[in-house]
């Protein structure tokens, strides 16, 4: 059982808030790049059953009609028994074409890049999307038979208010759509925003606008199941879920990463290295001492929270015992609480959750 996440690092455009590996679309690289994942893709799929499949990027769907075929006829190879399979798309780079394609290789679930509807944060983010074609988008998802449609929303924008994140949550609302993930905007260095020195919203703020999502989407049928991400009617992504509870994964592509047999790899970021000598990964290995700490770090972000007994089994030892101190400190705050064989943080908890990871990090 194998999650794959292979990464496509191209984009029309680069949005103002991005840092994430990524370049500007150029056809002839793209044609080289292929020639590289495709490589990659052989060797590191061979004897792989996988469970789950998700394109991210960058933007995949960036890549032309001819280019997408041949990437997922290289997966296809492999894709035979995947239970969800996710491309990222930009709602500007999704069209009919594009989608028939998606749809005829198995792809069961898109996750739109949305950001937010209002004209000018799209604009100010370098987007190029505006409300109807949010909402006529999703429509011609559904038309092509993919019903599984997430859609992102950021908060925290320059210049936006409350009034105008409401309308965003609103209308997404409004669509058929089964999955929801909010980002709180964060400055990177490289980024766009980062280079104008763009101001980060006061974190009292912030969190009004998260608590106000939280409030809303509720209202509207969408199940909060981990710190960012809301579902409908159970629609929680597979591929995440895998990352959340703490499973090996599979990272292909220039700038992906990876986790296996107790060590964490990430490819080379720089294209060229990747086109001339392929992923030329580097390694970190992992003690138990990371391991335990890092699957609290990311069990916690799920509602739901660590099963005990998981744990126990994984490590030989008790959460409770290992992280005592921590653990009774947490409680004691009304940031974690104990249920039914599960230790999960609170809805307080969830909201100052680094400083109780920090805590665990002690431990």
């Amino acid at each position: 059982m194998s999650f794959v996440y292979v990464h496509v690092p191209f984009c029309k455009t680069i949005c103002s808030y991005c840092d994430f590996v990524r370049c500007g679309y150029h056809q002839g690289l793209a044609d080289k790049w292929l020639q590289a994942i495709q490589k990659e893709i052989k060797e590191k799929l061979r004897n792989e059953k996988i469970t789950t499949l998700y394109l991210g990027g960058g933007t995949p769907t960036s890549l032309t009609i001819a280019q997408m075929e041949v990437l997922l006829e290289c997966l296809g190879e492999y894709s035979a028994d995947v239970e969800e399979y996710t491309v990222e798309a930009n709602v500007e780079s999704l069209d009919d074409s594009m989608l028939e394609l998606l749809a005829g290789y198995g792809v069961n679930r898109i996750s739109l890049g949305v950001q937010s509807i209002d004209a000018t944060l799209i604009k100010r983010m370098n987007r190029h999307h505006d409300k109807q074609m949010v909402i006529d988008t999703i429509q011609r998802i559904h038309h092509h038979g993919i019903h599984n449609i997430s859609c992102d929303l950021i908060y925290g924008l320059p210049a936006q208010t409350p009034a105008l994140w409401q309308e965003d949550l609103r209308v997404l609302c409004e669509q058929d759509i089964q999955h929801i993930s909010l980002y709180a905007l964060t400055i990177e260095e490289h980024s766009a925003f980062g280079r104008e020195k763009v101001a980060v919203m006061e974190e009292d703020e912030e969190a009004d606008f998260y608590e106000a999502a939280i409030t809303y989407l509720q209202s509207q049928g969408f199940e909060q199941y981990e710190i960012s991400n809301f579902a409908r009617h159970e629609h929680y992504s597979k591929h995440n879920q895998a990352y959340w509870h703490y499973e090996d994964f599979i990272g292909i592509g220039c700038g992906a990463s990876g986790k296996q047999k107790h060590a964490r790899y990430d490819n080379t970021r720089n294209l060229e290295t990747y086109l001339r000598q392929g992923p030329s990964p580097s390694y970190i290995a992992l003690t138990s001492k990371d391991e335990r700490f890092e699957m609290i770090m990311m069990g916690l972000r799920l509602t739901q929270g660590i099963s005990l007994s998981k744990f126990s089994k994984r490590f030989g030892c008790e959460l409770l015992s290992c992280y005592e101190n921590a653990v009774q400190k947490n409680i004691r705050l009304g940031l974690l609480r104990m249920e039914n064989g599960f230790i999960k943080a609170t809805d307080k908890g969830l909201h100052v959750l680094n400083s109780v990871l920090l805590d665990f990090m002690e431990g």
